[in-house]
């Protein structure tokens, strides 16, 4: 069976960055090819309803089914997550990973990101750090709690950037995705 995933950037970031990097080489490793985005917003502010990047993804997922991967995931670090997640609730994928998720920013809530990853009906993984000001765990935990198909994996000590524990978070995502597109 063939199986792969989009990999979607962090805000501004490209198809080199390098956790998308870090992740296409370990999805690699358990044979999940890959096909890393660039939004074509990069560098400006975000379409309205983010219709230019979600168009993004499934253009990205679309090559992946013309070149006959049948097992086909969403993978999103941040914004790219968050974009992931949008597209999911519309289209859902075989899985959805989302490393990071700014679900609630302080004093900026965003009931949309809530809705979208509490409707999720594929297998979701979300890896988040348990210092991320911007996704707060127990934000994600009561989501989780009332949505069986969303896993979480906590890394202690971790920020939204996850630092020195990138390749925990990294590892934690490819191993999931592996046991779930088989």
């Amino acid at each position: 069976m063939r199986r792969a995933a989009v990999l979607a950037p962090g805000y501004g970031g490209t198809a080199e960055q390098p956790i998308l990097r870090e992740l296409a080489s370990a999805f690699e490793y358990f044979g999940i090819a890959s096909r890393a985005v660039t939004f074509r917003t990069r560098g400006s502010r975000p379409s309205t309803d983010y219709l230019s990047e979600i168009e993004d993804l499934r253009a990205a997922r679309d090559a992946l089914r013309r070149d006959r991967h049948e097992r086909i995931a969403l993978v999103g670090r941040s914004f790219g997550g968050r974009i992931s997640a949008f597209l999911a609730e519309r289209e859902p994928p075989d899985a959805l990973v989302i490393l990071g998720h700014p679900i609630a920013p302080p004093k900026r809530p965003r009931p949309r990101d809530e809705a979208a990853l509490a409707a999720t009906t594929c297998p979701t993984l979300v890896v988040q750090g348990d210092r991320d000001e911007l996704g707060p765990f127990a934000v994600l935990e009561r989501i989780a709690a009332r949505n069986p198909r969303i896993d979480l994996v906590r890394i202690e000590g971790a920020g939204h950037d996850f630092g020195t524990r990138e390749a925990e978070a990294v590892a934690a995502a490819a191993r999931w995705l592996d046991s779930v597109l088989r």
